[in-house]
């Protein structure tokens, strides 16, 4: 007991200094063992795969790109804007108040457009022995006047014309054709009709035309026909399967507008 109070200190310095020994013997150890350790995360860092990157969306970039190549254009004598171009009003049978322009022509809507017929019918034979004429019914459904748009009858012979068609041949026996042989009179052109199987051409077209302003119906109008309305004439100077030309008889100025079904 005397002997660890004498030399305690020695003892207690032996057992650091040996620590001390055994700590520095190991050390070696650890920073070998780190040392692995960091290499192997950097090797696991260079073989990761890595993930690209989404792409960017430019959409948004490339639409304002767009929008400056093509830059909005002001106009301030556009028909529509009023600026500069100050307009009447008129009112409505209703009396609602609406710009003139509203009275024109903006607001005519063709409703609808029928296709006139060409007919040509072949009805039957009249023998008359050595003489053997051929009954036709005719239909001219564009003809200006009303009274020539039939259906009118015709008995013609093989050889006699109209100033439609001509009567060329038969197909079979004259006295019971099963049908005759037609050359028309503008294209020269040769065709067949039979009693079951008319020919037929479109020759025109009329047409059914709306004001919404002042809720006018014109009906069956055809080319050459005049209507009023917003205190102004217009004559239809041409009419085809989709659309309809107006001339204003007071400017002389022509105006088309399309087929549009009315709400």
């Amino acid at each position: 007991m005397e002997f660890l109070k004498k030399h305690y200190e020695k003892l207690i310095l032996s057992v650091v200094l040996l620590g001390m020994a055994i700590a520095a013997a190991l050390l070696p150890l650890k920073v070998s063992q780190v040392r692995q350790e960091l290499q192997q995360a950097t090797l696991n860092i260079e073989r990761a795969r890595i993930k690209p990157l989404p792409e960017l969306d430019l959409s948004t970039n490339n639409a304002l790109l767009r929008r400056v190549r093509t830059p909005g254009r002001l106009t301030l004598d556009a028909p529509g804007h009023n600026l500069f171009n100050p307009i009447q009003w008129k009112k409505k049978p209703d009396g609602t108040p609406v710009p003139s322009e509203q009275f024109g022509l903006s607001a005519l809507v063709v409703t609808n457009i029928t296709p006139l017929y060409l007919r040509i019918q072949f009805r039957g034979v009249r023998d008359y022995g050595s003489d053997v004429r051929y009954d036709f019914m005719v239909t001219r459904e564009a003809a200006t006047n009303s009274a020539a748009r039939g259906p009118l009858p015709n008995t013609l012979a093989v050889g006699a014309r109209t100033d439609l068609f001509t009567v060329r041949d038969v197909d079979g026996p004259k006295e019971n054709p099963q049908g005759l042989i037609l050359e028309l009179a503008d294209s020269r052109q040769p065709v067949v009709v039979t009693r079951d199987k008319p020919y037929t051409e479109v020759q025109g077209y009329m047409a059914d035309l709306w004001h919404k302003t002042e809720n006018k119906v014109f009906l069956r109008q055809r080319q050459g026909q005049k209507i009023s309305f917003g205190g102004e004439t217009y004559i239809i100077i041409a009419i085809s399967e989709s659309d309809v030309t107006l001339r204003d008889s007071r400017t002389q100025k022509q105006t088309t507008i399309s087929l549009k079904a009315a709400p």
